[in-house]
């Protein structure tokens, strides 16, 4: 609950009232309002006994309303769910803002009034839930992309992600075809480049002095032994393979996602730990031991395998502590 306090009643019920003043002036606003919704009510029900058309219309509005009121309610209710049952990971920083952007409440209220169905629900409550956990990851641009997203690519977007490492994907874990990642890129969601974009590994060793090609984030990555190289690796001068050597350090092609694919990734769940395993089971298929994913413990890693995640199945001693957490961003 502590940080649905800090996050969300920070964040939502204060947005806009930096201060008392702004706070008496929005409860004159709202007395106004009130009033003028009185007499106008009154002045409808007077034109309404005279004119039956216009009683159905105004029904027809009071009802699109209320519906509309309902939907927005139940994102938000969903979007506190989310608050409460995964909160974030990260401090505030000091310069992060303590209220939303009323441009983006606004965009938000518009798009959650038509979520009729609880999926569309779920989705513009996670996209409340992880605005308020990192204010400014959803533009109105991204919004509006999320908005006019078909059900069809949403679908294939998942897919997609499930086997993303950080803003992109390995080309050795793509299980779409080219057709599918043609409709990615034409929905803004993944970039596409005429030249593969990649991803580079670096220089590392364990504690036995064992030479390894290294990639991790903040948590997981994953390992290549040196020598001999896994005969997946091409060492092919100008390669375009998935994985190769080049200019003195192994590098993989990948498929980037594009800002608003990141926003939107951000908002759909996945596993970092199983596409780094799944990737060394595909570059140590003819080469046992040739790729091993690792995890963090403590300020070094260790290796981990799908049987026993305490196992450390490197030759010698199986800690890293050299591993360079290398940039999100593939070049």
């Amino acid at each position: 609950m502590s940080a649905l306090d800090r996050a969300g009643a920070r964040k939502i019920d204060q947005a806009g009232l930096e201060d008392e003043r702004k706070a008496a002036v929005h409860r004159a606003l709202t007395d106004t309002q009130i009033r003028l919704i009185a007499a106008s009510a009154k002045v409808l029900e007077e034109r309404i006994q005279d004119d039956p058309e216009l009683a159905q219309r105004a029904l027809m509005v009071f009802s699109r309303a209320e519906r509309q009121a309902e939907n927005v309610e139940a994102s938000l209710l969903l979007a506190i769910e989310d608050l409460k049952n995964k909160p974030s990971a990260e401090a505030d920083s000091a310069d992060s803002p303590d209220t939303l952007d009323p441009e983006f409440l606004n965009r938000w209220d518009l798009y959650a009034s038509g979520a009729t169905s609880e999926v569309v629900r779920e989705k513009w409550g996670r996209i409340l839930s992880s605005e308020i956990r990192k204010p400014g990851t959803f533009s109105l641009k991204t919004l509006r992309t999320i908005d006019e997203l078909d059900h069809d690519t949403a679908i294939l977007f998942e897919r997609f992600c499930q086997s993303r490492i950080g803003s992109w994907i390995p080309e050795l874990l793509l299980s779409l075809s080219q057709a599918e990642l043609s409709d990615l890129a034409q929905a803004g969601l993944i970039l596409e480049t005429e030249m593969p974009m990649t991803v580079s590994f670096e220089d590392t060793r364990n504690g036995a002095g064992v030479k390894w090609w290294a990639h991790g984030t903040q948590a997981f990555g994953i390992i290549i032994r040196q020598e001999p190289l896994p005969p997946i690796v091409s060492t092919k001068k100008f390669s375009v393979d998935a994985i190769k050597m080049a200019g003195g350090k192994l590098v993989i092609n990948v498929t980037s996602m594009s800002k608003v694919g990141v926003a939107l990734a951000a908002i759909i769940p996945y596993d970092e730990e199983g596409a780094y395993r799944r990737l060394a089971a595909v570059i140590s298929k003819d080469a046992e031991g040739g790729a091993i994913a690792i995890r963090r413990l403590g300020d070094g890693w260790v290796a981990v395998t799908a049987k026993d995640e305490d196992a450390s199945p490197t030759p010698g001693d199986g800690k890293f502590s050299s591993v360079r957490e290398t940039p999100d961003e593939a070049s």
